[in-house]
């Protein structure tokens, strides 16, 4: 057990720079425990393992020239990531041809990263830094040294266009982690499949007994069985490269393989597990802030504990306490990626992890030679029809997901539970044990939402959307748009879930303009609206309280879209509200001509800022203390304007951009 908490140590110093309260207490509660359960001497050795992990994840190699010789270490489709000098970039090139393994020399220039993210986003710009990635490498001129022969990139390609659209979706993330667009994927992610298959490593290890059990009737060596059982993976590990759960079941299993045939077993598994995981972050160490070295490590752990606390006799049971366990470990990661739980895809997960073990074993057996795509197309298929048929009747439970410094709690509190249950220590079982399921237990429940309000104007990069709340009861004005993604999908739905909201009560568009309401159609096919209103003869509107009232009553002025755009004001908290969409000058002229008092405090400036919006006499009327500018990062439209932005100076306005903010809540 002494390599486990060295890994450990060192795993809690280089995620120290996520919080370090947290890790600091982390590191004094792991140390204690050492001092006590194996002595003084180890303490220290503990302790010097996570100031190295402490002092090596600040180590950012950086080198500025004119000329990089690079190794392409990562290929997607429109953009590489290559090595040079201990150091990574992110290069865009669209539709390359390079393949991993390729030596290039390029000539150009580097800038930090910096990527454009709306509200609840995939955050790219993370994911590269938790791969050591922290530099754009920018072409100017690029000569290929050396062209790996081993044309992999159209190897997969070819594989997944023999399959159908359902097939083809799945298995690019399953196998590959490729993104590809289709109904069995769209479905497994919600049923919180994706995460389970791509990052935990269960089918690889299914796959490997089933071969090695196969192999059993013909070969009675374990040795001789073992080896051809780990070469057999060898194919798919080149295809799969750098998937990180590959690499590890290979090496742990090579590991293994010399440990038990060569070492006669000198090693106990806790022993060569950590091994393992030592010798992944000796040659990257940025190995340590990615899910699945977390999570390819944290499964096994729990299986050896688990077993540790069962009978022999259960069979059934214990696979399905390992499943429920499995899960568990998951909801950090679940709330990190969906927002949601769902006890019945924890439920479905059990019972159909077998048929997706099978489907998993299909693909690989195709990928490696043996053709049985008919095979697999029907049972995607099988798959769809079984997902499609329980997904009306998934309850989830919606929350934020938890900062990293919350994961580090819930992960330390689920191991340390799982620790004096396989010591069967009763006393110290309920100590952890109730404080765990009663402290994560009331993170779920939307206490916040019975007792605050909030106006949420939420980054949909060019467009604008803004999330009125009043306890429970939520209106919706505007829902972005955008031709890139769905911001429905991946924008708003999310934000409400993190949000707790299960529904809107009301939906207002200020006009059609499409990044104004582009996204109504997803919205109402994929999340709960029960109101939709849009025609200025719909108002006042009230709801819970809160009177919406539209100031643009002039259809005479209309000629062109953005003059019968919605102006919206309500009062909310003690503060009142302006929404005015696109509404151009002359609709505010006429609006501040018809009334003589007209002030607000919170001003949605009109237009994203542009100079057809917010003439001086209206700012000057309005008196905001707070302008409100919802506009995309770098847009190509230039906006805000500068005379927009010269205008709200003047009067003494407060800026605040979604651009530079992201989502702003008040």
């Amino acid at each position: 057990m002494s390599f486990l908490f060295i890994l450990i140590s060192l795993l809690i110093g280089l995620n120290l720079r996520y919080s370090i309260i947290v890790g600091v207490i982390e590191a004094l509660i792991v140390l204690i425990f050492v001092f006590i359960r194996i002595s003084k001497k180890f303490a220290l050795v503990s302790l010097a393992f996570v100031l190295i992990g402490v002092g090596v994840s600040f180590i950012r190699p950086s080198f500025n020239k004119s000329t990089y010789r690079s190794l392409v270490v990562e290929v997607k489709d429109n953009y590489f990531i290559a090595s040079s000098s201990l150091e990574k970039f992110y290069v865009y090139e669209k539709e390359h041809p390079h393949e991993i393994g390729d030596i290039l020399e390029i000539k150009g220039y580097k800038t930090d990263l910096d990527f454009v993210r709306l509200e609840s986003d995939f955050d790219f710009k993370e994911y590269l830094n938790n791969k050591g990635v922290y530099s754009e490498l920018h072409i100017e001129s690029l000569k290929v040294k050396f062209s790996n022969p081993l044309k992999i990139n159209k190897f997969k390609q070819n594989f997944l266009l023999k399959l159908d659209e359902n097939s083809r979706s799945l298995l690019a993330g399953m196998l590959f982690s490729k993104n590809e667009d289709g109904e069995l994927k769209d479905l497994a992610s919600d049923l919180h499949f994706m995460r389970l298959i791509s990052s935990s490593g269960l089918y690889l290890s299914l796959i490997y007994f089933l071969i090695s059990r196969l192999l059993s009737i013909y070969i009675k060596k374990e040795k001789y069985r073992d080896i051809i059982s780990l070469l057999l993976f060898v194919p798919y590990g080149f295809l799969s490269f750098p998937r990180f759960i590959t690499l590890k079941f290979f090496f742990y299993h090579l590991f293994k393989y010399f440990n038990d045939h060569i070492f006669k077993k000198k090693l106990d598994y806790l022993t060569l597990l950590s091994l393992t995981g030592l010798f992944f972050l000796l040659i990257d160490y940025h190995y340590a802030y990615q899910d699945s070295y977390f999570l390819s490590f944290s499964i096994p752990l729990l299986t050896y504990f688990l077993n540790g606390s069962m009978p022999k006799k259960w069979k059934i049971k214990r696979r399905i306490v390992l499943l429920i366990a499995v899960s568990l470990l998951f909801i950090p990661f679940y709330l990190k990626y969906y927002s949601e739980i769902s006890i019945l895809s924890i439920v479905l997960q059990i019972l159909l992890t077998p048929l997706f073990g099978i489907y998993f074993l299909l693909s690989i057996l195709s990928l490696v030679g043996i053709p049985l795509y008919s095979a697999i197309n029907g049972f995607s298929g099988f798959l769809l029809f079984i997902l499609k048929g329980v997904r009306p009747f998934l309850f989830k439970i919606y929350a934020p997901n938890l900062p990293s410094w919350g994961v580090l709690i819930y992960e330390l509190a689920y191991f340390t539970c799982l620790y004096y249950l396989s010591i069967r220590h009763k006393p110290m079982i309920k100590m952890t044990l109730i404080p765990f399921v009663v402290t994560f237990g009331l993170y779920f429940i939307p206490i916040k939402n019975v007792f605050t309000s909030s106006v949420s104007f939420i980054n949909v990069g060019q467009g604008d959307a803004t999330l009125i709340r009043k306890n429970n009861t939520t209106i919706l004005i505007d829902t972005g748009g955008s031709v890139y993604k769905d911001i429905a999908s991946d924008v708003l739905i999310p934000f409400f879930k993190k949000n707790r909201i299960y529904d809107i009560d009301l939906l207002i568009t200020t006009h059609d303009d499409f990044d104004h309401s582009g996204a109504v159609s997803s919205l109402v096919n994929n999340f709960k609206v029960k109101r939709y209103a849009k025609d200025y003869r719909e108002f006042p509107l009230l709801i819970d309280g809160i009177t919406l009232t539209n100031y643009n009553v002039y259809p005479e002025l209309w000629k062109e879209e953005n003059d019968e755009s919605l102006v919206i004001g309500f009062n909310l908290n003690n503060k009142s509200y302006l929404i005015t969409g696109d509404a151009p000058k002359k609709i505010e002229s006429q609006i501040i001509k018809d009334h003589k008092k007209f002030k607000f405090d919170v001003l949605k400036v009109g237009h994203h800022g542009s100079n057809t919006s917010s003439g001086q006499d209206f700012i000057k009327m309005v008196d905001p203390d707070i302008g409100i500018i919802s506009c995309g990062k770098n847009n190509k439209f230039g906006h805000p304007h500068k005379a927009t932005l010269s205008t709200l100076k003047k009067y003494d306005v407060k800026i605040r951009r979604t651009d530079l903010e992201g989502t702003i809540v008040i």
